[in-house]
């Protein structure tokens, strides 16, 4: 069980919890990495490894003992121990690799943890609008269900009109007055990939061509039922 501050010492310093809680669980330096990728731990050492020993939580990834080499399942066959670095790699990550890493060595003197982010690179973007009475509402979406770290994500925009800087949002609110010409470009990323997607303003708009074709489609059908009524 973590430490816990005296009732009385909590109560007159709230921060005193936070202090101790992170100086249990916040040492361990954050690592992002796709899938399919490859990521190397660099511990930090200011001595000659005599053995050293790679953890994932509890169960050993790899071991370097008696200048012998021992990796275990699931990481048999994908992953590179450097013996004079320390330095840790691991090939083809999956999701199921994402977890806390860990070196053990008598050579290394303090805590060298690692908490591994295996994330999905983002798909396809689409921008869609939709028309209210005084504005023209550009939203951007990823294509595909994406649930891989959806925290880590973030928008951004790009567009002739200042309403476009610093904005965050997965969508933009133009005034329908608003330079119809202008090219609307949004990017999304995260740690390890960036997708861009744009759209021309006045595409939101029905054209002059679909709306005639609507008018003479509504003609036919308009004489078509006269005459019926006529006959």
């Amino acid at each position: 069980h973590p430490p816990v501050a005296p009732r009385g010492l909590t109560a007159r310093y709230p921060s005193v919890i936070c202090v101790v809680f992170c100086s249990i669980s916040c040492n361990s330096l954050p690592v992002y990495a796709a899938v399919n990728e490859s990521v190397t731990f660099h511990p930090s050492s200011h001595m000659p490894f005599q053995e050293i020993l790679w953890k994932k939580q509890k169960n050993k990834v790899i071991e370097w003992e008696n200048s012998e080499f021992k990796a275990f399942p699931p990481f048999k066959g994908r992953v590179n121990l450097d013996p004079v670095s320390g330095n840790l790699t691991i090939f083809n990550l999956t999701s199921s690799d994402e977890d806390e890493y860990e070196i053990e060595s008598p050579s290394i003197t303090s805590t060298n943890k690692f908490s591994l982010y295996v994330i999905e690179p983002i798909p396809s973007l689409t921008l869609t609008c939709t028309l209210t009475d005084q504005n023209i509402i550009v939203q951007c979406e990823i294509l595909e269900h994406y649930d891989s770290h959806p925290e880590l994500l973030k928008y951004s925009w790009d567009c002739p009109s200042d309403q476009c800087k610093n904005n965050s949002a997965p969508e933009m609110h133009f005034d329908r007055e608003s330079d119809h010409s202008q090219k609307i470009q949004c990017t999304v990323s995260n740690k390890v990939s960036k997708r861009t997607s744009s759209i021309i303003l006045a595409t939101c708009f029905p054209s002059a061509g679909d709306f005639n074709l609507v008018v003479s489609t509504c003609d036919i059908c308009f004489s078509v039922l006269v005459t019926l009524h006529l006959e």
